[in-house]
């Protein structure tokens, strides 16, 4: 879908709403500019243009830039938050792994439809270098409130902390990539997920395969294989 037609999805902020009703629709027209117009483009100024309201109301809730990229972020983790456990997530990539692919392919599934309604701003975030001392500080907020679960199957597989953390990583820039090509109309739904879960598994077995080869016989094996 081009930007054009997901730019008409955006309101006009509603001044009767309720004060966290304005500042997510808010959070959302950042998100949109983050998506389609890139994070320098990322202004109040710009904010207040799409939401049509004055640039001192976008500043009242959000202050600072920073302030802007840690809402996008969160709202993205705690919209995943909601559709799926923990749990849900450690069965499907173990079912994933094992040859059966109901349950990841549910998962994915459930993240696309945060990305439908939410759109890629979270994981374009997430995929940057740090932008700035407050952003790193928040990152790692973000890791331990909301990360440690898509760590933690991994760690389970016998992936240590580093190699968990890198392997995150990865699949985040993967997803992202996928989804952006979703929205930009480049793939259909069904396409796209299908697509995302074959680079994902791929992605996952290599890494789990030869984190376990090292654990076995070594690392200087794993340097002459």
């Amino acid at each position: 879908m081009p930007a054009a037609q997901h730019r008409q999805t955006l309101q006009t902020l509603n001044q009767r709403a309720s004060r966290e009703e304005r500042r997510e629709q808010l959070i959302k027209v950042a998100a949109y500019i983050v998506e389609f117009e890139g994070i320098d483009a990322l202004k109040h100024a710009r904010i207040a243009e799409l939401a049509g309201c004055g640039r001192p109301l976008v500043y009242s809730y959000f202050p600072q830039k920073s302030d802007l990229y840690f809402a996008i972020s969160e709202s993205f983790y705690r919209r995943l938050e909601e559709r799926f456990t923990c749990e849900e997530q450690y069965q499907a990539i173990k079912g994933f792994l094992a040859g059966d692919h109901s349950l990841s392919t549910r998962l994915e599934s459930l993240i696309w439809d945060v990305i439908d309604e939410y759109g890629c701003a979270g994981l374009i975030l997430r995929t940057v270098p740090e932008l700035n001392e407050d952003f790193q500080n928040y990152h790692r907020e973000l890791v331990s409130r909301y990360e440690y679960r898509w760590q933690r199957y991994f760690s389970e597989l016998g992936a240590d902390e580093l190699s968990a953390r890198l392997l995150l990583d990865n699949c985040t820039a993967v997803t992202k990539n996928f989804a952006l090509a979703y929205r930009r109309g480049e793939l259909d739904r069904e396409t796209s997920l299908k697509r995302t879960l074959s680079a994902l598994g791929a992605l996952v077995q290599n890494d789990i395969q030869r984190i376990q080869h090292i654990q076995t016989n070594g690392f200087n094996k794993e340097l002459k294989t």
